[in-house]
């Protein structure tokens, strides 16, 4: 009986490293600080820290003065993930990056915590689908299909001279540029550095409208910036 326990347990560890694992390497191809091995250390924890809460005070529940509440360490984990998660999102220059992967970790922990609970196929059904969030969705050519629009994110010097900033603008909105925000992140004698972020109504304007934005003289220069997180 004590070993089919103790294999029980060591099953659950096993199914969480391996989910973790699927999970993690999908990061670690799109190159990601955090990978298979940390998807891994997060899944086996967590499937350790649930099954540690659900069975390792066996030995004191016979003492009726003692009350255990088996979800309360449990609890802990998804707060306790949580400084992974912050440290793989990163801002630079107003732009975010690293939300999916910090998504990735906590959903790992939850699935961790799905295999220590003995939840086998919810838990291999949930990194399943999540595997094949990551890898369709990662894709915009795949969303484009489905969605028309497209966000885009640029980052344009501009010569610093009056108006130049609502000349660049009202150029972008004449484009077709919705939703259209400026930011402007960089300064100095001669030239600006603004962020802008819009949506057009399909990715074959994006080109032209770069090109049109080249022509205009207070454009120094363009970046496209890469928008998958």
């Amino acid at each position: 009986m004590y070993v089919l326990i103790n294999f029980d347990w060591l099953l659950r560890l096993f199914l969480a490293a391996i989910c973790g694992g699927l999970i993690g390497y999908e990061r670690s191809r799109q190159r990601k600080s955090a990978g298979i091995r940390t998807h891994m250390v997060v899944a086996i924890a967590s499937a350790l820290i649930m099954i540690i809460s659900k069975y390792g005070f066996t030995d004191v529940l016979n003492n009726k003065n003692i009350i255990l509440d088996p979800s309360r360490i449990a609890a802990q984990i998804i707060s306790g993930i949580s400084f992974i998660g912050a440290g793989t999102i990163l801002v630079r220059k107003d732009q975010v990056s690293g939300l999916t992967t910090a998504a990735g970790v906590w959903a790992t922990a939850a699935i961790g915590m799905t295999e220590g609970a003995g939840q086998y196929f919810i838990g291999v059904a949930a990194t399943i689908l999540l595997v094949i969030i990551q890898f369709v969705f990662h894709d915009d050519s795949f969303l484009n299909k489905i969605i028309k629009s497209e966000h885009i994110r640029l980052q344009i010097a501009i010569s610093n001279q009056p108006q130049a900033l609502e000349n660049v603008e009202y150029c972008l909105k004449k484009l077709g540029a919705k939703n259209l925000t400026l930011h402007i992140v960089g300064i100095d004698d001669n030239r600006l550095e603004i962020s802008v972020n819009f949506v057009l109504k399909s990715r074959s304007e994006k080109a032209t409208l770069i090109m049109s934005l080249q022509k205009n003289q207070l454009v120094l220069k363009i970046n496209n910036l890469d928008t998958r997180l």
